[in-house]
């Protein structure tokens, strides 16, 4: 659905809602000398995926936000870190707004990503494990700037980090078109 309202929902969640986080937190972390922020994004950043355009748009400035932050406040003892998660399975899914509007056009790609995303999301990692994966990433002392959760994922960031685009989008492709 594109529609700014949508791109305006998207971009407020996921990349203004870390900004309003951080600059909130900003202050006590320079003072103190230290501190831990840990951004949440998506494989999604670097694997963009059709139909989810605002999404994959929204991750990939969490994702750019997050390793420019990390190099600005490293030397107040301020460790930044970003993850990149893959599916998990959540009530997120029955939440989605979805909109196939223009499902015709695409020769009903949409409603063929769509349904690819769900059934992945349904069986993607459990929540309990990330949580888990990303306290222990909060408790390093000297945390990476970026991790990617689960080998799957891990594999699919690196190859679309290191193929051209053209490659990249053959991939995506043909999981999700």
């Amino acid at each position: 659905n594109m529609t700014e309202e949508a791109f305006d929902s998207v971009i407020d969640t996921n990349l203004k809602g870390a900004f309003h986080m951080i600059r909130h937190l900003y202050g006590h972390m320079m003072r103190r000398r230290s501190g831990r922020i840990v951004n949440i994004s998506s494989v999604a950043a670097v694997a963009h995926i059709p139909f989810q355009t605002f999404y994959s748009a929204s991750k990939a400035a969490v994702s750019s936000y997050s390793y420019a932050l990390a190099n600005e406040v490293k030397p107040y003892g301020i460790h930044v870190t970003v993850v990149e998660l893959g599916d998990i399975c959540t009530g997120f899914t029955k939440a989605r707004q979805k909109s196939i509007l223009g499902d015709d056009e695409y020769g009903g790609r949409i409603s063929r990503s769509v349904s690819q995303m769900e059934h992945d999301e349904q069986n993607g990692m459990d929540p309990a494990r990330i949580g888990r994966y990303i306290a222990g990433i909060v408790e390093k002392k000297k945390p990476a700037v970026v991790y990617v959760a689960g080998a799957q994922y891990k594999f699919l960031s690196l190859l679309c980090k290191l193929l051209p685009a053209a490659a990249r989008g053959k991939i995506v492709g043909k999981i999700y078109g």
